[in-house]
């Protein structure tokens, strides 16, 4: 019983290392490619051509114009043309996209007519007063022509005011829409991220030369490495809860950020705020104006994120560079030799002149690694609390054989 615990422990251990620098490399690209903004960028897309029929072209440069813009992006990267599509701002607030949709509508903004129109069609779409935005168009326009654009943005503020009952009910309209389009594009997250995940095994599976046939029969037959992967598994699965577990950007980005705040006020609205580990980035950030509740903070809440994710991704490095380190000592080494690869010793003198009988098994690994680091650990985990309490079985069994007279 133990011995065939210890071969499944000792295989799942090699799938979860392999795993683990599969998530890691599959964070790293989610960051690169910025996919957290182009999806919640593709989403508000959906929402503008929802509430303003055929105006899919406009509606996505209006998108791009606000998530790209001064105000909502949380990028450190230079307004060039070329860095653009990493511009985009990976979280908003629902008034926060309102109130630049307005500024837009109103000239206070320098862009083309193009966007201005845009802007007016979907506020009007939501039901704010088509001739309080004329008017106050036309008050700005006209200071900005007179330089006066203190005055016109007062006259114009007071235009708005009149029609404040009708701006607040489209607020509020748009506010249900955003939280939709978040949502989805938390969807289109998490698939975006599946299909990277699975791009990534195969591309491991066949580097790493990962056939799960073999190895499957290198543990179960060799019982010398079975018992120095069983012996690592404890260390391995500590590793790997602080890489999956442990780890939490968002409150590691809340905690950085109170110990940034002067004001002890804010610090402690900051470092009272309760994040659950199912909690997604949008839930913080409404938990985090709710508990500033109009106070201004120093910092930003997507750059703290944007910061405190960095951080971990340097500590992924880490620990899978120290888990790499303990499967190492096991005799079963992650990344195979470039003479022959893991399976051709002296077949060929290139890393995969012998992988080419252990193809179906590297595809198989393929589907076995597209499962995720988390299902890994948690088998690993499940697997080693059972194999305590068979051992402890097994010792109890034998101490009544020997007490027997």
């Amino acid at each position: 019983m133990l011995d065939s615990l210890d071969t499944l422990i000792a295989f799942i251990l090699i799938m979860l290392v392999v795993s683990l620098l599969i998530t890691i490399a599959v964070q790293m690209a989610a960051s690169l490619l910025n996919l957290r903004g182009l999806n919640l960028a593709y989403g508000l897309k959906r929402t503008f051509t929802v509430i303003v029929p055929d105006s899919d072209e406009n509606a996505k440069k209006l998108v791009d114009f606000i998530l790209k813009g001064q105000f909502l992006s949380d990028s450190f990267l230079p307004d060039w043309r070329v860095l653009k599509p990493w511009r985009h701002a990976t979280a908003i607030r629902p008034e926060e996209v309102f109130d630049a949709i307005q500024r837009i509508a109103i000239g206070k903004e320098s862009v083309d007519t193009t966007l201005v129109n845009t802007a007016k069609n979907l506020l009007i779409a939501l039901g704010v007063d088509k001739q309080s935005l004329e008017d106050a168009t036309n008050d700005i326009t006209n200071g900005r022509a007179a330089k006066t654009l203190v005055t016109a943005y007062a006259a114009a503020r007071q235009k708005l005011n009149a029609a404040k009952e009708s701006i607040d009910k489209a607020c509020q309209k748009l506010q249900d829409w955003t939280c939709i389009a978040q949502e989805r594009a938390q969807q289109w997250l998490t698939m975006h991220t599946r299909i990277i995940t699975v791009i990534f095994a195969f591309f491991f599976a066949f580097w790493l030369q990962i056939d799960t046939v073999e190895i499957f029969k290198l543990v179960s037959s060799n019982k010398a490495v079975r018992d120095k992967l069983i012996a690592q598994a404890g260390t391995v699965e500590a590793q790997a809860a602080r890489v999956l577990v442990d780890s939490n950007v968002l409150r590691d980005a809340l905690k950085s950020w109170s110990e940034q705040e002067t004001d002890p006020t804010i610090k402690q609205a900051l470092s009272s705020i309760d994040v659950a580990t199912t909690d997604t980035r949008e839930a913080v950030q409404e938990k985090v104006t709710n508990a500033l509740d109009g106070k201004k903070p120093v910092k930003n809440f997507n750059a703290m994120v944007t910061a405190a994710a960095k951080k971990q991704a340097e500590g992924l490095s880490a620990e899978l560079g120290v888990i790499k380190t303990d499967l190492d000592k096991t005799g079963f080494q992650l990344f195979p030799d470039g003479d022959g690869g893991r399976w051709g010793k002296g077949v060929g003198s290139h890393w995969w002149s012998g992988s080419q009988g252990h193809r179906w098994g590297i595809l198989f690994s393929v589907a076995l690694l597209s499962l995720g680091a988390p299902f890994w650990y948690h088998t690993l985990k499940d697997l080693m609390s059972l194999r305590s309490k068979v051992a402890e079985n097994i010792s109890d069994e034998q101490k009544k054989q020997t007490q027997k007279p």
